[in-house]
């Protein structure tokens, strides 16, 4: 595997970190009393409308994916990641200067319309470029620059506390900008997806994009590669030339619908398994068992370098060693036996409890979640889904999984805050439930896709797929019956 690769994921994956941070930022600004008395008022207080501050960025998230599956296709990977990390740009500057909270609901539902733009096409733009053997590794990035990008948020967000009045909120907000502003500007220095040039009949562009991306692999490879995606991309070219809108339909069609089901329910799952509530209102779930003010803040750094260090796990132990499917039900039934351990000592240790000892086991259990949960999940929820759908409905197929999984997550903002003060600790046993039901759904029904082509994934699911390839990269352009001449003249990648 080349090193430009790994630098071409790496520029995408800023994706990742920007939706880290953006995700993560909210978490421990939620943890200042400014931000609560700027926002909410005297009383500091008002469920309802921290779930709006949380469940419009979700909103953002869910409408996003919509732009992304037309524009991916019709405007290029590339491009599409540019104008995500644009438009997150724009709603991290609305948060930082928020003169009131419609301000900074608008701020978070736009910054939340850019990464939902990200989180549909930065795992599929890395899928397409990865080499089938190393895709799980490659795609895994994205998740490692999440937890990264959500270890820094929670690092910003304590720094905030030693400022003053509302500078403590202000400047971490703003420090969404930077990662976004690197996201575009990386988005110049990368090549278009060859597969994106393939379905645009760009041959000879797609043909320098794939010998700058395999050339260490050699002809052979390289001409098996390109044959046998432009040979599926005209298996599949009936389909991908009608109108937009009957294109997505296919989703739900018979022969796709199983695919969009365990896309969808994998990202829903994600959601459902507790991580996001427990980042998002980690600051409530730590004064329930008796932690505070800055000591809860510093919590959350420490609770950020977790996922850091169980990303490292994955992509040195899990990734593309471990069955996609294994990966999947062992991590949903670790998660389940976590949070049952939790909601045990968030129950028998409540705040104001005199012990010591249990508020700081129920912690360490919340941080061993959040280990687990990197090595399981953070990035095999991006590359299964980004694995199972066919070129023309990829972008289409992952916007609409990570709409299901923005929708969940909408609703899961709203209810959290009402359920913790209702119910208490009694509300992790939604989590248990969930858990429990996707270890069966992963054991007995998800298909295993590691070590296959993105074609040959096809295959899995009753699709005709191409298998034999012939002819030199050298003579690509020669052999008319395969490969047509292109109809666009050649452009710098």
């Amino acid at each position: 595997m080349g090193y430009y690769i790994i630098i071409v994921a790496l520029v995408v994956a800023i994706g990742g970190f920007v939706f880290g941070v953006d995700s993560g930022i909210m978490g421990t600004t939620l943890g200042h009393n400014t931000f609560k008395l700027y926002m909410l008022g005297p009383t500091m207080k008002n469920p309802s409308l921290i779930g709006a501050i949380v469940s419009l960025y979700n909103t953002g998230q869910a409408l996003g994916t919509f732009i992304t599956g037309y524009s991916a296709d019709r405007f290029s990977r590339r491009w599409t990641i540019c104008a995500a990390g644009i438009i997150s740009t724009i709603g991290a500057a609305l948060q930082s200067g928020a003169a009131n909270v419609g301000m900074m609901i608008a701020g978070r539902f736009i910054a939340g319309l850019g990464c939902g733009m990200i989180l549909t096409v930065v795992p599929v733009y890395i899928a397409e470029v990865s080499p089938p053997k190393q895709r799980g590794m490659i795609v895994g990035l994205q998740g490692m620059m999440i937890s990264i990008g959500f270890f820094t948020a929670n690092w910003i967000g304590y720094g905030g506390d030693f400022a003053t009045g509302d500078a403590q909120w202000r400047i971490p907000l703003a420090m969404q900008i930077p990662g976004a502003i690197c996201l575009s500007i990386g988005c110049f220095f990368i090549p278009y997806s060859p597969r994106w040039l393939i379905q645009k009949e760009r041959y000879e562009e797609a043909k320098k994009t794939l010998l700058a991306l395999y050339g260490d692999k050699g002809e052979d490879f390289l001409s098996q590669e390109f044959s046998q995606i432009h040979d599926q991309i005209q298996l599949e070219q009936t389909a991908s030339r009608t109108k937009f809108l009957k294109a997505a339909g296919e989703l739900f069609s018979r022969r796709y619908i199983r695919r969009t089901g365990t896309a969808c329910f994998i990202l829903m799952m994600g959601q459902l398994s507790g991580s996001t509530v427990i980042q998002n209102y980690q600051n409530t779930f730590y004064a329930a068992v008796g932690f505070t003010g800055r000591t809860a803040l510093l919590i959350s750094g420490v609770y950020g370098i977790m996922g850091v260090i169980g990303q490292v796990i994955y992509l040195v132990a899990v990734a593309d060693k471990w069955p996609r499917t294994r990966t999947l039900w062992v991590g949903s039934f670790f998660l389940c036996v976590m949070i049952s351990i939790c909601m045990a000592l968030s129950a028998q240790f409540p705040a104001g409890t005199t012990s010591i000892a249990g508020p700081r086991a129920a912690i360490a259990f919340i941080f061993i979640y959040s280990c687990g949960y990197a090595v399981f999940f953070n990035a095999m929820v991006w590359v299964v889904p980004s694995e199972l759908f066919p070129f023309f409905l990829r972008t289409k197929g992952l916007g609409l999984a990570v709409f299901s999984k923005s929708v969940v997550a909408i609703v899961l903002a709203q209810i959290t805050p009402v359920a913790i003060q209702n119910v208490g600790w009694r509300y992790y046993a939604l989590f248990i439930a969930t858990n429990f039901a996707a270890a069966f759904v992963y054991y007995f029904f998800l298909p295993e896709t590691m070590g296959k082509s993105l074609e040959e994934i096809a295959e899995l699911f009753g699709d005709a797929v191409v298998t034999e390839h012939q002819g030199d990269i050298d003579n690509i352009e020669k052999e008319k019956d395969v490969i047509p001449q292109s109809k666009h003249a050649e452009t710098s990648v």
